[in-house]
């Protein structure tokens, strides 16, 4: 048995009983053992057994009816055994089965969800009512334009949804690319199958759509369990807004019911967030492509895009054909590519073609043969003549000179100006040609500065 099941058999631990007048009461042994008079002899003997005990009736006409109508037995003796004949046929199950964790996965968010734990900002609240206040819309314009501004994810937990018009929004979202998650009474999925097939839904609508449904807490009793329903109503748009109240998606609840609605945007919204996701876990999936015999579409590893094999190389491997005009290589595949294609490019004429085009080496471009001894043939070595010197023209007389030089405002000696003539006989004394720093200082006056070489006519 379980360590919790073992405490309840000692004495001592049963807590005190709690007086109904505490707020604290909340579970009463006397109301149990009522409800299951009520279910196994019905409503006379339930109220009997009240009578006696000096115990109030809790029940209300309708409750009454819904308890008696909604009750589920457990499977008889010959059931469970047939249940577990097969299974320890199959050995799947054992003596004893104590598991500290749940045995089943955790249904994932598996087409996105927006990150939370960042602050989302001050609390900001809007509150809606049918019939609507003045200059304000009502409950069902809100919601759909919730719907219609979504982008990241819409989340919704509704005990009922049959409203077309709505459901005609979830599905346009989903189309666009957000992710559609629904969490449903189970008493009221029918009536959600029901709709959904009026709008005849396809594959394109439910792609990003994910149903589960979930039951009420119910209560367990000896003979039997009292299902309970889901009555919390939210939707939650883009991880960062959430509209709860009283409002369920249908049409009757949108016309004639008095409803009121809140939304609300900040740090407030991960409390719902954290409840959507306890919830989704807990719940059980809804298949709709196999409620409306819809194939999946098709969600594997994405394919490599089918790349056009190269044509053949028209006159250079840097040129490829397409129809008449020669187009460059580089601009119609990179060849890089081509290494992760296994299309590894190569020669396009057959090789004999290519031998027979060779043409025989010329004997005498071939190279010599390398000396035996390389010290031998370094003292053989004959000095090969100088080329002569080309003779300068005698039209221009060359005038070379140095800047000049300015230190703390006073003149530097400067070096004499030099005139090189270039003569026939290089062996003519330069001395004649040589100008007076007069001269040359008046000559250099006229020319532009910044000029290495000066050339003047003969």
């Amino acid at each position: 048995m379980a360590e919790s099941q073992l405490l309840c058999l000692e004495d001592g631990l049963m807590p005190p009983a709690v007086p109904e007048s505490r707020p604290q009461f909340y579970y009463s042994e006397q109301q149990r053992a009522a409800l299951e008079r009520l279910i196994t002899d019905g409503d006379g003997a339930f109220k009997n057994l009240l009578k006696d005990e000096n115990g109030q009736d809790f029940l209300s006409a309708r409750e009454i009816k819904t308890i008696t109508g909604t009750f589920v037995k457990y499977p008889s003796e010959e059931d469970d055994g047939a249940n577990r004949g097969s299974r320890n046929d199959s050995g799947s199950l054992r003596s004893t089965y104590w598991p500290q964790m749940s045995d089943t996965e955790v249904p994932p968010l598996d087409i996105g969800w927006p990150s939370s734990g960042l602050f989302k900002g001050v609390t900001r609240v809007s509150v809606f009512t049918h019939p609507p206040k003045e200059n304000s819309p009502h409950i069902k314009e809100v919601t759909r334009k919730l719907i219609q501004e979504s982008c990241k994810v819409v989340a919704i937990v509704m005990d009922l949804l049959t409203d077309l018009q709505i459901l005609r929004d979830l599905f346009e979202a989903s189309k666009r690319g957000v992710p559609v998650y629904i969490v449903l009474d189970d008493q009221g999925a029918p009536l959600f199958l029901d709709m959904c097939s009026r709008l005849k839904v396809g594959d394109r609508e439910l792609k990003n759509v994910r149903t589960r449904t979930v039951k009420g807490v119910g209560l367990n009793l000896s003979v039997g369990k009292i299902p309970g329903n889901v009555h919390s109503k939210y939707m939650l748009i883009d991880g960062d807004k959430v509209m709860f109240g009283t409002y369920s998606f249908s049409w009757s609840s949108s016309r004639m019911d008095r409803n009121m609605i809140t939304v609300m945007s900040g740090q407030v919204v991960d409390f719902y967030d954290n409840d959507f996701r306890q919830l989704y876990a807990i719940s059980d999936k809804l298949d709709l492509f196999k409620v409306f015999h819809i194939s999946k579409p098709q969600t594997g590893t994405v394919s490599r895009a089918a790349v056009p094999k190269r044509p053949e190389a028209a006159t250079s491997r840097f040129q490829v054909n397409l129809g008449d005009v020669k187009v460059p290589a580089h601009k119609y595949h990179k060849p890089k590519y081509l290494l992760a294609l296994g299309q590894i490019p190569g020669r396009t004429e057959p090789l004999q073609d290519f031998l027979n085009k060779m043409e025989p080496p010329d004997p005498e471009l071939e190279p010599e043969p390398e000396p035996e001894n390389p010290a031998e043939e370094l003292e053989n070595l004959t000095p090969v003549p100088s080329p002569p010197e080309k003779k300068q023209s005698k039209k221009f007389k060359t005038l070379t000179f140095s800047t000049k030089r300015w230190k703390k405002g006073k003149k530097d000696k400067t070096s004499d100006t030099v005139i090189e003539e270039s003569a026939a006989n290089p062996s003519d004394d330069a001395s004649k040609h040589t100008l007076p720093r007069d001269e040359t200082r008046d000559t250099l006056k006229k020319k532009k500065r910044g000029c290495g070489c000066l050339f003047k006519k003969s």
